[in-house]
């Protein structure tokens, strides 16, 4: 059934009344009568509920249940076409969707009780559904009495690689895998991802009747390109018969063209060795510009090269055609593995800068009022007063608020982010720009203010950001590389 974007709730107060119509009306009615009629109006309007609740077009509030049970109980008795029609349809679906939300519900059970301990396991994290890291996402957000900065960071990390696996056609794709990419894959993945479940539909080019490639190829013994078009159109008998009749019978040629023939001999003889050098340095020319089209092309050049020059000696032909073949799977093949692996070192990149920014804002801030910010700005994200674009992270946001404040504490920037934490709305484009202006590393920020919190943190804290900060210029070259490789 097709989905609609048009749902309507019903809650227990609008269901029961439903329901109790649905009781109230004898199922022998006449529909000629003004009672029957009556009740045809009611039974209409629970054929309708049937259909919009197939459609997806309905959705019930929890603790429904019961009234579902008693109205699917009374349309079962009912002798009207179109509700028997639809009615275990509509039974089905509920006791399915009922099924499923048990086990939703027993699953989320499982998480919380166990504190999610799934995380802390690789390989068991690893068999995580897209649903199922949503799932996780959405309860780790919950008030749960401890900080969850860590599980939400180890989650964050599996997603992209999950996300990053998908695309490099390691695992397969499942269902919600577009709404993972989008809630935690980086900004190159969300790009890739729209891009090969929302492919943009090819345009028609127009098509101009022209001679094709391997006729507009030059030869290497004329600069003039082949005119093959006509033997193209012909038939392959007559294309066959062609080269017979042309022998065989001189008489039908056209007398211009015998003309034509002679004063080319003619020219031919005259020439001499500045013909002859004219020629050896055009055919140096056309090969060295055929070798530009492609490195795949280049040996098939060469090599037709090679069997002329041999053959120098001999009949000039008139028509010579060079084909250019290109392996496309191979091609395909190397296309797929640079984009893989360059997909490999950007989630490596995101993780770094990750890193570096828990530990900048340890530095600053402490483990708890970080974890704090995080958490805070995740309510912002999920109320929709904040965007994620241009590649920020919630890391990224948490450092660019800190620095504001640590280096233009006065500063108008800073004022509205302020604003935008105290619970004001604020121009959703306008902070994401502050953010990105910020730079990764606090480094866009007019300074008005000190920051002089590295010296005061503990030795082990200055080594671990110290390493991270190694760690991110790593992945910036090795990204860096694979990026100028890709586009090679």
């Amino acid at each position: 059934m097709p989905q609609s974007n048009n749902v309507r709730h019903y809650d227990k107060d609008l269901l029961r009344t439903i329901v109790v119509s649905q009781q109230g009306i004898d199922v022998n009615y006449d529909p000629k009568t003004v009672f029957g009629g009556y009740a045809r109006v009611v039974e209409d309007q629970s054929a309708s509920f049937l259909e919009d609740y197939l459609n997806g077009e309905i959705s019930l509030e929890p603790g429904t249940e019961e009234l579902m049970h008693s109205f699917f109980a009374s349309l079962k008795k009912s002798k009207y076409r179109r509700i028997a029609k639809l009615v275990q349809k509509a039974e089905d679906k509920f006791k399915q969707t009922a099924i499923q939300q048990f086990k939703e519900t027993e699953k989320a059970k499982a998480f919380k009780d166990t504190r999610f301990k799934i995380l802390n396991s690789k390989k068991e994290a690893a068999h995580l559904s897209s649903k199922d890291m949503l799932l996780i996402a959405s309860l780790l957000k919950e008030d749960l009495g401890y900080s969850t900065a860590k599980l939400q960071d180890k989650l964050r990390s599996f997603a992209m690689e999950k996300i990053r696996k998908t695309l490099a056609g390691e695992i397969p794709q499942d269902a919600d895998f577009e709404k993972l990419a989008e809630g935690f894959g980086t900004y190159q993945q969300k790009q890739a991802v729209h891009a090969k479940l929302h492919p943009q539909p090819s345009q028609k080019k127009e098509v101009i009747d022209e001679p094709p490639f391997s006729a507009r190829i030059v030869s290497l013994d004329n600069s003039k390109p082949l005119k093959s078009s006509k033997t193209e159109t012909q038939s392959p008998k007559t294309a066959a018969k062609s080269p017979k009749t042309t022998a065989s019978a001189p008489e039908k040629k056209n007398p211009v063209d015998n003309k034509k023939q002679i004063k080319q001999k003619k020219e031919k003889k005259s020439r001499g060795l500045f013909a002859k050098a004219w020629k050896w340095t055009k055919r140096t020319a056309i090969v060295a510009g055929l070798a530009a089209l492609g490195f795949l092309g280049g040996h098939l050049i060469k090599s037709q090269f090679g069997n002329s020059a041999d053959t120098s000696n001999k009949e000039n032909k008139a028509k010579t055609e060079v084909q250019v073949k290109t392996p496309a799977k191979e091609k395909q093949t190397v296309d797929k593995t640079k984009t893989a692996d360059f997909s490999k070192e950007m989630t490596a990149l995101e993780k770094a800068y990750k890193n570096r920014f828990d530990t900048s804002l340890e530095i600053i801030l402490g483990a708890q009022k970080r974890d704090k910010l995080y958490q805070q700005i995740d309510k912002l994200a999920q109320a929709g007063k904040i965007q994620y674009k241009d590649g920020t992270t919630r890391e990224w946001y948490a450092h660019a608020f800190t620095m504001y404040d640590q280096l233009a504490p006065y500063s108008k920037e800073n004022k509205v982010i302020k604003s935008l934490l105290s619970g004001h709305d604020v121009d959703k484009d306008y902070i994401n720009s502050l953010v990105v202006k910020s730079g990764r590393n606090g480094k866009g920020i007019e300074a008005s203010g000190k920051y002089s919190s590295f010296d005061k943190a503990s030795k082990t804290l200055q080594q671990k950001h110290i390493k991270n900060r190694k760690a991110v210029k790593m992945a910036e070259k090795a990204a860096q590389m694979a990026k100028s490789q890709q586009s090679r």
